[in-house]
């Protein structure tokens, strides 16, 4: 997978994405057609969507500044990250002075190319590192050139709902309106595509709704698209900035306890991975519009290298020199598991609530009673010689008779599996298996 990730990843880089527009078609019907199907749909440039309009759409076909000679000097075509997003067009010769006003650069990194835009404002401008500024001749005259185009069209996005049994339903969500910037976010829309093919060939007990749209705009459209459904979402992640060579970091929901956030919190647990935990901000990606107060849906971010936080940010050096397809896998499994835990969060009820039940009558108990908690008899830790292996009949104590007795004290039809792992500190799979094994025995219903 690895190998077909840095295939996918070397293919979409070059494509100039915006908030609309052709790449973004482009990268959508290569994620389709060779990692997994999902639906490409289309919402119609001024449809209202609460307070904003879908905006018309913007394709380029090239951009540059050419010097006195017609060399080019700032090529589009080199790096997409030259032209601001939206930008109108142009055909004029101008003085250096009146050009400056249009060019953007980081002074304090002179390498790299800025990714700036302009979705709601009609302008232009071309970015380009602080070395090509300085190389400028300042008395010149310079030949500017967008072919771009801005007329009524639609926003595109892709969808793909997997339906369960157990009417919860989470949402993965991730944006496709960056061009070439590999972490924030490439490496997301990747994920979410091998993250969908797994799902999709798993029997679940939840549904999964997966999106990948443009930042903003996109979530606010398919939100009111969705109003009805989406207000019964359960929780979900954006998935965004995946396969940074940093450390691991998670944005906890604007609950920060939800169920969403002890999925994450087990799954590093369990795999002894230390993570930089980042409280809910208001600055971040999409969960602020799935989070807003009308639909209050509870939003994490799995991330490696988080957004904001390493120095190429939104630069031309957030490239595939940066990132690996190694750590993006690694993300995707961590994503992975944490759908399994959801999966494994169940309510159950106690059908023996009274007092607890006979379960020696079950082989839930040892025969021999006396031994439970006795250290001087608990031989399997003391002893590594077979001859003192108690049977696993008698051995029916510690953990697992802890676990199915706390199981039955807590299966009040209210205690999430989640809930008990948080009051007990067992792992949510022993308490899943052992919760399983009750409910062969009829001790225990799945509410």
């Amino acid at each position: 997978m690895i190998k077909e990730s840095e295939i996918i990843l070397k293919k979409l880089f070059p494509i100039c994405r915006s908030i609309t527009g052709n790449g973004v078609r482009q990268m959508l019907s290569i994620l389709k057609k060779e990692v997994t199907d999902f639906d490409i749909k289309e919402i119609p440039s001024g449809t209202v969507c609460y307070d904003w309009v879908v905006p018309d759409e913007w394709n380029i076909s090239d951009a540059y500044i050419a010097d006195s000679s017609g060399k080019k000097i700032i090529d589009y075509k080199k790096n997409n990250l030259h032209i601001v997003n939206y930008s109108v067009p142009v055909n004029q010769t101008m003085k250096f002075d009146e050009l400056k006003k249009h060019l953007y650069f980081l002074p304090d990194m002179p390498n790299a190319i800025p990714y700036r835009t302009s979705y709601y404002k009609r302008t232009w401008g071309f970015c380009l590192s602080y070395n090509q500024l300085k190389e400028m001749d300042k008395k010149a005259k310079y030949h500017v050139f967008i072919d771009s185009a801005l007329r009524p069209a639609s926003l595109t996005y892709g969808e793909k709902i997997i339906k369960g049994t157990s009417g919860k339903e989470f949402l993965f969500s991730t944006y496709c309106c960056h061009p070439s910037l590999a972490n924030d976010n490439l490496s997301g829309q990747v994920l979410w595509s091998f993250l969908l093919r797994q799902l999709k060939a798993k029997k679940l007990r939840h549904s999964y709704r997966f999106v990948i749209l443009p930042e903003t705009i996109g979530a606010i459209a398919y939100l009111s698209k969705n109003e009805t459904k989406m207000k019964k979402i359960s929780g979900g992640y954006v998935i965004t900035s995946v396969a940074g060579p940093g450390k691991y970091g998670y944005k906890y929901t604007y609950l920060g306890n939800h169920l969403i956030d002890k999925a994450v919190e087990n799954t590093f647990k369990d795999l002894k991975i230390k993570y930089i935990p980042y409280p809910f901000d208001i600055l971040g990606s999409d969960e602020r519009h799935y989070s807003s107060p009308f639909f209050r849906i509870p939003i994490g971010t799995i991330c490696k290298d988080k957004y904001y936080e390493y120095d190429c940010y939104h630069t031309s050096l957030d490239n595939l020199d940066f990132i690996s397809a190694k750590n993006l896998i690694k993300t995707l499994d961590i994503y992975s598991k944490v759908i399994d835990r959801l999966e494994m969060d169940l309510t159950f009820k106690s059908l023996c609530p009274y007092c607890e039940p006979n379960l020696g009558k079950r082989g839930l108990y040892p025969e021999i009673g006396g031994s439970i908690k006795q250290k001087a008899a608990d031989f399997k830790k003391k002893h590594h010689d077979r001859k003192y292996q108690i049977s696993q009949k008698e051995n029916i104590k510690g953990n697992k008779l802890d676990i199915i007795r706390w199981l039955l004290f807590y299966s009040d039809g209210k205690t999430s599996l989640f809930d008990i792992y948080h009051k007990t500190g067992f792992q949510i799979e022993q308490l899943y298996e052992v919760a399983e094994e009750l409910r062969r025995h009829n001790l225990l219903a799945l509410v």
